[in-house]
């Protein structure tokens, strides 16, 4: 094949294209809002309906589970949409503006609750957790499924992801941390006008981060144009990328182990360890230690590689969760546990969080080398609904596990029933280790395969560029690319 256009003019041979600091700041600050509004939720929805608004856990839960059911067909269909759609703005920015307004009308709405009772309550929590679940779709699927799009590179996506894991973990830890505090300022001894502010205010951050991402992110590469892909396409990539497959085993275990231990960190800190402010103190350490793992992450990957800081976040939450244990029985002193607790779960969770959009992005790969069918914004939602799914079951669960061991709302616990959760508390977490089991034994993204993988995207990328620029003037992102590869030779 000849390397020049149809006027005789030599086209080098194009690379893959830097990412800029200005679309690293605005990609990260955009997970910045959007997972404090989704931690805000996670960490203080369940306990704001049972201690605050007076629903029963276990209709709370039943509720946060039909909401993840219906998730599995509305999550699946919104995918399918958005790989029909482009704009002018492009195919995935729109919908982040527009998830993220929704998404902060209706957080606000289900902490509004409290203004309501008996069987209305119940129909106004159902509708409004349940347009929140689909919110949350809309603006958090599309975010990543930018990834691709800025780089295809293995090392530029390395040094890409931490910066919305940062500001994602930061915001997590703010939103968990001030959380107890806002309430009380907003709220001035009503506690339900003040989750009702501090929800308003997670949804305003949403949408700004939101607003940031779509005005500074460059995108390098267009997405597979969707107006061929079919229904069949999707199950196609679902029932055949194996790799894929066993990546959502992984996450799903971990996420529920990991959701219904934090969905009880309110329950424990309050009852067990007497102490709720004391959850803040841990999220504090949490958010210390998160800043080096994340800054150093490139660092510990060359150092340690992926498979070995990845295996040890997945069992991280067994000892974080123990200790807190041991401290509620008496065992371990409690003010020392609570900051080891939240050193280890800083950084189990700030690595696992860097590397699993790193492996989404990385199976996408894998279902396009293998099969040649690309869609990321399938395989992004499937995530999603595994996060949200996750939430569900950890919530319906604890509701019900909560009525089993006979728990009183805002009242002094018997005996058994602070036994009964704490030792729930780290057993539940022992479902990572099945994590660790499929990841170290039938997932192989990783190493010479993953590079493999990568170099042959790469060079189909920019053998497409070179084909156009034969044939008609390049774009600017193709001429981007073209004056790099000219630097570089």
């Amino acid at each position: 094949m000849s390397n020049t256009d149809k006027f005789g003019n030599d086209i080098p041979a194009p690379v893959a294209p830097k990412v800029s600091m200005q679309t690293k700041l605005s990609y990260g600050y955009g997970s910045f809002g959007k997972d404090f509004s989704l931690c805000v939720v996670n960490t203080f929805l369940f306990f704001y309906l049972t201690d605050v608004a007076k629903v029963p856990a276990t209709i709370a839960g039943v509720i946060f589970l039909i909401a993840r059911v219906w998730d599995t067909i509305n999550d699946f269909l919104f995918a399918l949409i958005v790989t029909k759609v482009n704009t002018r703005w492009g195919k995935y920015k729109p919908w982040l503006i527009a998830g993220n307004i929704l998404q902060c009308i209706f957080l606000t709405a289900c902490f509004c609750t409290h203004y309501f009772e008996g069987t209305t309550q119940t129909i106004y929590l159902a509708v409004v957790y349940i347009c929140w679940g689909m919110s949350y779709t809309i603006c958090d699927a599309p975010f990543w499924s930018l990834v691709p799009c800025i780089t295809l590179d293995k090392s530029e996506r390395e040094g890409l992801l931490p910066y919305p894991r940062f500001a994602a973990t930061i915001g997590n830890y703010l939103a968990a941390g001030l959380g107890v505090y806002a309430v009380a300022l907003f709220g001035q001894g009503d506690d339900g006008f003040g989750y009702a502010v501090y929800g308003l205010i997670a949804g305003l951050l949403a949408i700004s981060s939101a607003l940031v991402t779509c005005k500074w992110t460059e995108e390098n590469y267009r997405p597979a144009d969707g107006e061929s892909f079919k229904l069949s396409d999707a199950f196609f990539i679902i029932s055949h990328n194996k790799q894929f497959l066993f990546f959502i085993v992984i996450a799903l275990c971990f996420v529920i182990g990991t959701g219904i231990s934090q969905s009880l960190n309110l329950y424990i800190y309050k009852y067990c360890l007497h102490d709720a402010s004391l959850f803040s103190v841990m999220q504090l350490w949490a958010g210390i230690v998160t800043i080096p793992s994340i800054v150093f992450f490139t660092v510990l990957v060359r150092i340690f590689g992926r498979k070995t800081i990845y295996s040890a976040a997945l069992v991280f939450p067994i000892l974080y969760t123990g200790i807190i244990s041991m401290a509620g029985w008496g065992m371990l002193p409690v003010y020392p546990s609570v900051v080891a607790s939240g050193i280890i779960f800083g950084f189990s969770n700030s690595i696992y969080w860097i590397l699993v959009m790193i492996m989404v992005a990385d199976t996408v790969d894998f279902g396009d080398y293998r099969f040649g069918i690309r869609s990321e914004i399938i395989y992004y939602s499937l995530h999603t609904l595994v996060i949200k799914c996750s939430g569900a079951i950890a919530s319906a669960f604890l509701g019900v596990y909560l009525t089993w061991i006979n728990y009183v709302p805002d009242q002094e616990q018997a005996p058994e029933t602070i036994d009964s959760m704490l030792g729930f508390y780290v057993g539940v977490t022992l479902i990572c280790l099945v994590s660790l089991l499929v990841y170290l034994t039938v997932y192989h993204l990783n190493g010479d395969t993953l590079d493999k993988i990568q170099r042959e995207i790469t060079r189909r990328k920019m053998d497409d560029i070179v084909n156009k620029a034969k044939e008609q003037a390049p774009s600017e992102i193709e001429k981007k690319m073209l004056d790099e590869a000219k630097q570089a030779q």
